[in-house]
């Protein structure tokens, strides 16, 4: 149900500057969709065989999104992690020089409200969920970035969909016909907590996979955070809620799947 607070003030920003109907039409119909994604559903545990059953329409949308970032990549020579960044630089640049940067300035309020209840959204799920284990001294109040706790994990799905819907927002403003981020608001959509391309190593080949993670229930593992990694017929892997971020566990036996970093800059030393 739309939220009556926020549909409020999105009516105020829009009377405020004065905008023309399309660009009104732009807003409006780009937060209707950021805004009906159900974190509810997002973050309930799916039990991991009908969590399964979603895996070839998964994969479609998330080939969809490797090569909407593919082009950016290739041309600025980065990873498609970094790639991620560019498209919204550029339209940030470009409402500068159109003039309408403040309007966006007022609109990631909204969209950064949604991406904090996305967050508490996540943070509730993290309680009812396997978490890693974490020294008895450890204290969740005060050591906010000493070990990994299921804080940091929740943190990390707000940060990235504030990210991710903001991104959507402008671009789908300044230059709808081109937005890369329309799949990614479809994974989303499709019930996706979180989403990065990360640089994996098996049998000593490099890769960049854009891994998605999934609240699911699995047998004798309990409520976890599945990970899933592009191409994957199966879900393989998962971990614990406040596992430290490149770790991956395997459902059946051992994995051959190292995460060795994020984007350019992020590499795990041997």
């Amino acid at each position: 149900m739309p939220n009556e607070i926020d549909a409020t003030i999105l009516e105020n920003i829009v009377e405020k500057y004065h905008l023309d109907k399309k660009t009104m039409f732009l807003i409006n119909r780009a937060w209707n969709r950021i805004d009906a994604i159900d974190e509810s559903e997002t973050f309930g545990y799916e039990p991991v065989e009908e969590f399964e059953k979603k895996l070839s329409h998964l994969n479609r949308i998330k080939e969809k999104t490797v090569e909407a970032f593919r082009p950016f990549a290739d041309t600025y020579h980065t990873s498609l992690c970094a790639a991620m960044g560019i498209p919204m630089m550029r339209s940030i640049e470009r409402s500068k020089k159109i003039g309408n940067y403040e309007v966006f300035h007022e609109l990631f309020g909204l969209t950064n409200a949604k991406a904090k209840r996305f967050g508490l959204a996540a943070l509730y799920s993290s309680i009812q969920g396997q978490k890693n284990k974490v020294h008895d001294t450890y204290n969740i109040v005060f050591d906010r970035d000493s070990p990994w706790t299921y804080r940091n994990e929740a943190e990390h799905m707000e940060e990235y969909a504030r990210y991710h819907f903001n991104s959507y927002m402008i671009n789908q403003v300044i230059d709808e016909t081109s937005n890369p981020f329309v799949p990614v608001i479809e994974l989303y959509e499709y019930g996706v907590a979180d989403c990065i391309f990360m640089q994996t190593e098996q049998h000593g080949t490099i890769r960049e996979r854009l891994a998605t993670f999934h609240p699911v229930s699995i047998p004798k593992i309990g409520n976890v955070i599945a990970v899933h990694m592009t191409d994957d017929e199966k879900l393989v892997h998962y971990r614990r809620w406040g596992d430290p971020y490149f770790t991956i566990n395997s459902i059946k036996g051992q994995t051959e799947l190292r995460i060795i970093g994020i984007a350019d800059q992020r590499f795990i030393s041997d």
